[in-house]
């Protein structure tokens, strides 16, 4: 264990550890605010709430796929360290051929997208997508730590942008599945009965 706290204190430097107690900051406070204002907008600020990380994830993983099968380099590491070409260089930064920012890339588009629909098909959506990203963010920081022995910081940097994620969705499903849309138009109210005219004969 003391080598992967060495890993997490030396691989990652205080600018890079900012941003990522910057995204906690704003994944937990979104959560914390749209639980709080409930059926008052509080979905509203879950969903943008992971839009926003959502964006930053597609920055993330987008600059290492640009980086990696573009421009064919090694993603560097912020203040320098070797961590990014060794995680880049291990058998683990590919899947069938296919390397892994990618998924990462291919999940967070379709992150955004359930974070722009409403309804109880986008929220189970977004919980599942969210779980999976999470899950396979998680798998992969085990690699690094206990198997390349080497931090990356773009890929500390998604996996924490994706728990993010899925707490905000998490958060979106538990407290809304199953309501109406509270941002939608309200479905229009039954035509009240004609009444009676009352100078109809009576039958």
């Amino acid at each position: 264990m003391g080598d992967q706290l060495h890993l997490l204190t030396h691989g990652i430097p205080g600018v890079i550890a900012g941003i990522m107690l910057a995204l906690t900051v704003v994944g937990a406070g979104g959560s914390i605010w749209g639980i709080r204002r409930g059926f008052d907008g509080g979905e509203r600020i879950l969903r943008i709430t992971a839009a926003i990380l959502s964006l930053v994830g597609i920055g993330i993983a987008g600059y290492v796929v640009v980086t990696v099968e573009i421009m064919n380099q090694i993603p560097q590491c912020v203040g320098g360290g070797g961590g990014c070409a060794a995680v880049e260089h291990s058998t683990y930064s590919r899947i069938a051929g296919v390397h892994v920012s990618i998924f990462g890339l291919i999940g967070y588009a379709l992150l955004l997208v359930t974070s722009l629909l409403n309804g109880d098909r986008a929220r189970v959506c977004a919980f599942f997508l969210a779980l999976l990203g999470f899950g396979f963010s998680l798998y992969l920081t085990y690699l690094e730590l206990w198997e390349i022995l080497a931090i990356c910081q773009w890929c500390v940097s998604s996996a924490i942008t994706m728990t993010m994620i899925f707490v905000v969705n998490t958060s979106r499903l538990i407290v809304f599945f199953g309501t109406d849309d509270p941002e939608g138009e309200s479905e229009p109210a039954d035509e009240p009965a004609p009444l009676d005219d009352p100078g109809a004969p009576a039958v």
